[in-house]
């Protein structure tokens, strides 16, 4: 019996799913979540206010629900005793095949989300056992209340677990009653989102301060919070928001953040966003976290207005970066984040090589650089389409289609159109790299015509000193030069375009983003020398920003170049990496983001470490187990980075408010 062959190998969750191989694979998926409630080893209680804690899930077990991933079955080689149970994985595990693309920026068929914890909240899982109870007969319903059930076991299991470490009677109480009956009070809510954020498999804890703030009667409760925010750091969670309305949850999570990498806390920031708040950001900027971050509120609500007028405001403002800041709405979408990543700088690379002399003029070469991204990014939205379709097929995700809206009215599963909306996050990497590029050869093959297509390809390729100080005369991004931001606004609004000539296979649109977390250093090693100034194999571009030792004049001149880009038509979130200086926060950090955001960018995150600090911790690493980075769309511990990443991070300018 399968059931039997997996449970000796110490393999509940995958004997869950082939215990009963007749049903749909969506049964089969939740009774494999069963089977792993009934049987994962329960964390250690660690004292607190919160329960469950600590890691996740438990080392020895090789094949566990990874819903934040989609279940992409990942799986040990178990031995030899253990061939028959390898080989059933093994061929499962085939059926879904992952993109194959040469663009390799981070993103593969991720599927990042949040559960609706607010309604939990509010209304309990009981409420949802009803709902189940009134849909027709089936392995969807049925597939359901295995899930609830597996739940209460695993529920049960805690509160045992408390009871016998004589946990705090709040705690017990508390737990008594969340998450199947409504949370009474501030408390029971914390618990109960705790509980839940365990239950999805720890992936994005959502906004609190908002969604509870009903609940506050004058309660501190950072230190809740900050429990919190230790286990999901410790399962390496992501994405919170704060905002836009700010109150007393607003600063005590701006504190409970402090000198924490996670979450990452995403502040969404309007004119009205209070001067006690700027103040209590920049406390915690100053703390060394890198948090929080900052969105214009105004921006992203009116694109994705523009983008998906069918989408009611009160659904809007639900608004969540989720994974590393991939735009979601919490607890009502499915998101592909990230769903694919496209190598500009490789797409530029590979077209001025083939075609640049076939080109007598500059506007020949650029519209043949944007007819080659066409038919790279279709091919790549294609296969996204194509995965998703076969994901509908071998993937259900039962826990996302019980904790996300609408998938129990819609009796459809959460990977097959059951969620309320639905869209496509593409990463768009080395745009900036390719925009100097292309400054480059307009100012020395076609203005001056110094160099002809050959030669310029060639002294490239070689290096030569003389050519490479010509290049870094050329015009560029960054130092708020409108001829060169022309290029730039128009050459990003050309790419962008192309990702609304295809629509989803599960509906939607595809969002192009620029978020390169710890990709961005290993996307240019298969990209040849290009005229931007980077040699063969090193780094792109660090999301939006500029190419490093370019921006020359300034922070605001740099956000000026910034903000010169259509964002409005990257709604997938640009990221945009400021380094500052420390002692400038408080008086110069609200001028500085508000006046980035009236000019039209979308999001800026801000480091605030030392050169000296950083050179110190790449000799003497175990000085420095706390210094961290900001990194795509979160923050990173510097020591974690890849040795050529933390040279990248060096590089990075700094900058003063003073």
């Amino acid at each position: 019996m399968s059931y039997n062959l997996f449970m000796d190998i110490n393999e509940p969750y995958a004997a869950g799913f082939f215990e009963a191989p007749e049903r749909s694979r969506f049964f089969r998926y939740a009774n494999a979540h069963k089977r792993y409630w009934e049987n994962v080893p329960l964390p250690e209680y660690a004292g607190g206010q919160l329960y469950p804690n600590g890691p996740k899930y438990w080392p020895g077990c090789a094949v566990t629900p990874e819903p934040s991933y989609t279940f992409w079955l990942d799986y040990n080689a178990l031995g030899a005793k253990s061939q028959e149970a390898l080989k059933l994985m093994s061929e499962e595990a085939q059926k879904l095949h992952l993109l194959n693309t040469p663009h390799t920026v981070g993103g593969n068929g991720f599927t990042h989300s949040f559960p609706n914890y607010p309604r939990i909240v509010r209304e309990g899982l009981n409420s949802y056992q009803a709902r189940i109870q009134k849909l027709d007969d089936g392995d969807f319903k049925d597939g359901l209340l295995m899930v609830l059930e597996g739940i209460r076991i695993y529920h049960n299991r805690c509160l045992e677990l408390l009871r016998g470490a004589n946990a705090g009677a709040g705690l017990i109480s508390a737990l008594e009653r969340v998450p199947f009956e409504r949370a009474r009070s501030l408390y029971e809510a914390m618990v109960c989102w705790n509980f839940i954020y365990y239950i999805d498999g720890c992936d994005n804890p959502g906004g609190i301060d908002m969604a509870l703030y009903e609940l506050y009667n004058g309660e501190d409760i950072t230190e809740c919070i900050e429990e919190f925010y230790d286990n999901v750091e410790v399962n390496g969670g992501w994405s919170s928001t704060i905002g836009p309305d700010c109150n007393e949850l607003t600063a005590q999570c701006l504190k409970a953040i402090r000198g924490r990498r996670r979450p990452s806390l995403e502040f969404r920031i309007t004119q009205d966003t209070p001067a006690w708040a700027w103040e209590a950001a920049a406390e915690a900027l100053e703390s060394g976290g890198g948090q929080p971050a900052f969105y214009n509120e105004k921006l992203i609500q009116q694109g994705l207005r523009q983008k998906f007028p069918h989408i009611p405001k009160e659904d809007l403002l639900k608004f969540n970066g989720g994974g590393c800041t991939e735009t979601m709405l919490a607890g009502i979408s499915n998101v592909g984040s990230l769903d694919a990543g496209i190598n500009l700088a490789l797409i530029f690379s590979d077209c001025m090589r083939a075609r640049l002399n076939d080109c007598a003029r500059f506007e020949d070469f650029y519209n043949t650089l944007i007819d080659q991204a066409k038919r790279e990014i279709l091919s790549v939205l294609e296969q996204i389409s194509a995965y998703q379709k076969e994901r509908e097929e071998y993937r259900p995700n039962p826990v996302r289609s019980l904790l996300i809206d609408d998938c129990i009215d819609n009796q459809s599963d959460f990977n097959s159109r059951g969620a309320r909306y639905y869209w496509s996050v593409v990463n768009v990497a080395g745009m900036i790299n390719v925009i100097d590029s292309l400054l480059a050869i307009r100012e020395w093959v076609y203005i001056k015509a110094k160099y002809s297509a050959e030669e310029f390809i060639r002294l490239l390729d070689e290096q030569d000193e003389g050519f490479l100080r010509d290049m870094q005369r050329s015009p560029h991004y960054g130092v708020d030069d409108n001829n060169a931001d022309s290029l730039g606004a128009a050459f990003a609004s050309d790419i962008f375009r192309l990702f609304e000539l295809k629509t989803p296979y599960l509906g939607g649109a595809f969002l192009p983003s620029s978020i390169q977390f710890i990709t961005y250093a290993d996307a240019g090693k298969c990209v040849p020398a290009t005229p931007d100034g980077r040699a063969a194999g090193e780094a792109l571009c660090d999301s939006v920003s500029a190419v490093h030792g370019k921006d020359i004049k300034g922070p605001t001149a740099l956000l000026n170049s910034v903000a010169a880009l259509p964002f409005n038509m990257a709604l997938g979130t640009p990221v945009m990496n400021l380094r500052l200086q420390k002692q400038h926060l408080r008086c110069g950090l609200e001028g500085l983001v508000q006046g980035f955001f009236k000019q039209g960018g979308m999001q800026l995150q801000i480091s605030c470490l030392s050169l000296e600090d950083m050179l110190d911790a790449l000799e003497r690493p175990e000085r420095h187990e706390n210094l961290m980075v900001r990194i795509g769309g979160y923050s990173e511990y510097f020591n974690r980075l890849s040795d050529d990443l933390k040279h990248e991070v060096i590089k990075r300018t700094e900058h003063s408010l003073g």
